[in-house]
């Protein structure tokens, strides 16, 4: 449905050091720079999907939306884990610690935090089964 997200940030340097952290785990590989200021991760380079962050383009600080979150697939609850932990060493800070909510499906399993920069992000897994997911 959307090509490409972008969140704004207040110091490039170390939303680049965040990011490439918590892309790692999730096997999204930081994107050429094709604009001085912008970093972006992703597997298509040709394509423009991806995720984005950079400065604001007005100049203003970079702020956070108030009920704005993206969200990322994982391929297993110990990659979803391991995001979460990831982001928490990197200058993140927690927003939800990795598990399975009661307003959810029993097999949604999903960590939440925030970046440097304040914006929130998901990891999820949809096929969570607490008797072959070791590690809960």
């Amino acid at each position: 449905m959307d090509l490409y997200t972008t969140y704004g940030t207040n110091d490039l340097p170390r939303a680049i050091r965040f990011y490439d952290a918590i892309f790692a785990v999730l096997e999204q590989p930081r994107l050429p720079g094709w604009i001085d200021g912008w970093a972006g991760w992703g597997t298509d380079p040709d394509s423009g999907t991806g995720f984005w962050v950079c400065r604001p383009f007005d100049e203003a600080p970079a702020s956070v939306g108030n009920g704005t979150m993206i969200a990322f697939p994982a391929q297993s609850a110990d990659q979803v884990r391991r995001f979460h932990a990831t982001g928490l060493e990197n200058g993140g800070t927690d927003e939800g610690k990795p598990g399975v909510r009661p307003h959810y499906e029993p097999g949604f399993y999903v960590a939440y935090l925030r970046d440097p920069d304040g914006n929130k992000l998901s990891c999820f897994y949809y096929h969570y089964d607490p008797e072959n997911d070791a590690g809960d």
